[in-house]
């Protein structure tokens, strides 16, 4: 049987017991049917997974049974910058680098970013997007739920980039070698709108220290080279610090 997960509060124990409520509780039995005498896992989003089982089901909350507790090692401290695209693109980028892994997702206007947006009712909208959040972390079985900052400005993002160790930029016109050898620290991996970005942009993050990495001759969709570009930067820090 595939194991189930459910998010909690840290503090959610109480003398061996979790009191499972909510949206959590609505998730739990009324869309994925869980029983009484069940055993599901129960993430606390700071690293900390609970085996439980449910002891019984109120009509507005399950009463489990702290069977374990053990903590997960903390996810690769490899963040993911994307220019705002069309809401439903965004979301599957959104989907899929939680759980590839990515420690937070911050999205960022840039001069070629969709303008229309609210005009068109595909505003980014962080309530949405958190949700997607959650539910990315219970179908990957994370228990680190990445943070997902509110869209900010492109300066503001360039002011980021000394912070990090390393910091990449999706370009095609970039190095095609491993980037193994300069990850140390935070890595943050930057990946433009559907227009891409303008020449200038593109000089200001290089010399704020990005580097230009090649994601291959295939012309991606932003989407797609975020999940690509994450991927391939968490591949390399799991390489550089020997982990298989």
């Amino acid at each position: 049987m595939k194991t189930r997960y459910f998010i909690v509060s840290p503090d959610a124990a109480r003398d061996g017991r979790i009191v499972l409520d909510g949206p959590e509780f609505h998730h739990s039995v009324r869309v994925s049917r869980v029983r009484a005498g069940e055993t599901v896992r129960l993430i606390d989003g700071q690293g900390g997974v609970y085996e439980a089982t449910v002891e019984r089901i109120e009509s507005d909350r399950a009463i489990m049974r702290v069977c374990s507790f053990a903590r997960s090692s903390a996810p690769f401290p490899v963040d993911i910058a994307v220019g705002v695209i069309r809401a439903p693109r965004f979301e599957i980028a959104v989907e899929k680098c939680v759980e590839l892994g990515a420690r937070a997702i911050i999205p960022f206007r840039s001069q070629r970013c969709v303008r229309r947006a609210e005009e068109t009712g595909e505003a980014l909208k962080v309530d949405r997007l958190n949700r997607i959040v959650a539910a990315s972390c219970k179908q990957s079985g994370r228990a680190h739920v990445p943070s997902i900052t509110l869209v900010e400005s492109f300066e503001t993002l360039v002011e980021r980039i000394p912070a990090y160790g390393g910091a990449f930029l999706a370009d095609p016109g970039g190095a095609e070698t491993a980037v193994s050898g300069g990850l140390k620290g935070g890595v943050l991996g930057i990946v433009g709108p559907e227009g891409g970005l303008s020449s200038a942009e593109r000089d200001l993050l290089i010399g704020a220290g990005a580097v230009p990495l090649s994601l291959g001759r295939a012309r991606l969709r932003s989407e797609t080279a975020a999940i690509c570009l994450l991927y391939r930067l968490l591949f390399d820090y799991a390489l550089a610090l020997g982990v298989r």
